[in-house]
C-alpha cells in the first residue's frame, strides 16, 4: 500500500472515529444525563465542555471531510465518473452527502439554537426564569436536543455506509 493512501487512511479513521464516537457520547448518553441532573448541574458542565469543544469537533470534522475526499480522490484518479458505476461509488457518494448535511446541521442549523439557549439561560442567572422564559428554553432546548439527535443517527448511518461499501 502506498505511504500516501495510508496516511489519508490513518487521519480519516482516526479523526473520523474520534468526531462520531464523541458526537454520539455526548448526544446519546451525557447530556440526557445532564438534564437528568437539573439546570444546577447540566449547566456549568455544559458551559465548560462547549468551551473547548466545537473547535475540536470542527477540526475533526474538516480533516475527516477533507482526508476522505483525498483518499477518494487519489484512489480513483480524480476522475468523479466512477461516482455511479459501481455500487461501491454509491454508497462513498452517499456517504459523503450524509456528511455534507451533518456538517451543515452541525455547523449551521445548531449553533444559532444552542448560543440562543445558552444567551436566554444567562440572562436569568440567580433569578427563577418567567414562565415565558422558561418556555422558551425549553423550546430551543427541544430544538437542540432533535437537531443533535438527527445529526448523530446520520453520522452514525454515514459510517455504516463507508464502512460497507467495499462489500457492496
Amino acid at each position: 500500500m502506498d505511504v500516501t493512501i495510508l496516511i489519508w487512511r490513518i487521519l480519516h479513521i482516526g479523526f473520523g472515529a474520534f468526531w462520531v464516537g464523541t458526537d454520539a457520547f455526548l448526544t446519546f448518553l451525557l447530556l440526557p444525563r445532564l438534564r437528568a441532573l437539573g439546570p444546577n448541574i447540566e449547566r456549568p458542565v455544559f458551559a465548560s465542555i462547549m468551551r473547548f469543544l466545537p473547535p475540536v469537533m470542527m477540526l475533526s470534522s474538516i480533516v475527516t471531510f477533507g482526508s476522505g475526499i483525498a483518499l477518494t480522490g487519489i484512489m480513483r484518479g480524480w476522475n468523479v465518473n466512477w461516482v455511479f458505476a459501481s455500487n461501491w461509488g454509491i454508497a462513498i457518494f452517499a456517504g459523503f452527502v450524509g456528511t455534507v448535511v451533518t456538517l451543515f446541521v452541525g455547523f449551521g442549523l445548531l449553533p444559532p439554537v444552542t448560543l440562543r439557549a445558552d444567551k436566554l439561560a444567562r440572562s436569568f442567572e440567580g433569578r427563577a426564569p418567567t414562565a415565558a422564559e422558561a418556555r422558551e428554553l425549553d423550546r430551543l432546548n427541544a430544538r437542540g436536543t432533535t437537531l443533535a439527535n438527527i445529526n448523530s443517527v446520520i453520522l452514525i448511518i454515514v459510517v455504516i455506509t463507508m464502512a460497507v461499501a467495499r462489500f457492496v
